[in-house]
């Protein structure tokens, strides 16, 4: 059978499997996000007008219409990537099995909206993409295949979604030719997992230095260095944002947790932790972005001073 695929998203992250799929007349369509315009949106639908790629908009309260036109362009195959939209069975049944979506995660581990985040959070040395059936129950139907994805200690959360992107055309290959010779051998999930990845509370934001440790702290910063969902800390009353944290040794002992160890020109602003202490390499205020040395100069920290816990 000729695979004849729709791919539903809502962002650029998934060009790279729509070009795969377009370069081998694979493509049907693109369904997009039924959701206001974003930046990111906009470029993707503007990017697939460009490229003569046809598109359909999903409607979140109906799925009639839609299922019409995938009989209509004869799709029989569904691969989702970023879509944000939980699907329901008659549109999961429309495809018998062949509904697949793509979570940047070794599943089950990391189920959830925010997978990349809480792996970078969590200090992975490596992640995998995952493609999976979809079913009712988000992020929990068979495995077809996963490919690795390394992560370097000084990825933030764009290096690693550029690094998925990227993959995606082999994990595309990978899922065509399985399919077309007639292997795809489905395995399914365990059922519980140690790690999961939720939405981000507001208070999980906040570095806490009376229990976070040096490291924890490092990759906190990493894990938010995007436009939204930073890290912060608090001098007196005021929120600062940490974009990029380093480690550094140090064997001092009954020295509060959270104090100014040290402010350098050359050595930067230093932080004692639980088990060490950090350097505040990039941090975001509403002046700007500064480094920790002329942070501290500005807004009056000095040896000794102890920050906010929380």
């Amino acid at each position: 059978m000729m695979q004849r695929f729709a791919l539903f998203t809502g962002s650029c992250q998934s060009i790279p499997a729509i070009q795969y799929l377009h370069h081998y007349s694979k493509l049907a369509c693109v369904v997009l996000v039924d959701a206001e315009p974003t930046p990111d949106l906009a470029q993707l639908q503007y990017w697939l007008q460009q490229s003569g790629i046809p598109t359909i908009s999903y409607n979140k309260r109906d799925d009639g219409a839609l299922i019409a036109k995938l009989d209509e362009l004869a799709v029989n195959r569904g691969l989702v990537y970023m879509f944000r939209h939980k699907f329901r069975s008659k549109l999961i049944q429309y495809f018998n099995g062949y509904l697949m979506n793509i979570h940047p995660s070794p599943l089950p581990e990391y189920r959830g909206p925010y997978p990349l985040y809480w792996q970078l959070r969590n200090g992975e040395e490596a992640t995998k993409i995952t493609l999976h059936q979809v079913s009712e129950s988000i992020d929990c139907g068979d495995i077809a295949t996963q490919i690795d994805v390394p992560i370097h200690p000084f990825d933030t959360m764009n290096c690693l979604q550029q690094k998925v992107s990227q993959a995606l055309p082999q994990l595309v290959d990978t899922l065509c030719r399985l399919d077309e010779q007639q292997i795809l051998n489905w395995r399914k999930q365990a059922d519980q997992a140690e790690k999961t990845a939720p939405a981000v509370e507001p208070q999980q934001f906040i570095v806490n230095w009376y229990k976070q440790s040096a490291k924890q702290v490092v990759d906190m910063a990493r894990a938010g260095n995007v436009d939204s969902g930073c890290a912060i800390f608090a001098v007196g009353q005021d929120q600062f944002q940490l974009l990029q944290a380093s480690k550094v040794d140090c064997q001092l002992n009954g020295i509060q947790s959270g104090t100014v160890l040290e402010l350098d020109r050359h050595r930067g602003l230093i932080i004692k932790t639980i088990d060490g202490a950090v350097r505040l390499d990039v941090i975001g205020t509403q002046q700007g972005l500064f480094d920790g040395y002329r942070f501290a100069t500005l807004f009056g920290l000095e040896a000794g001073m102890t920050l906010s816990g929380r």
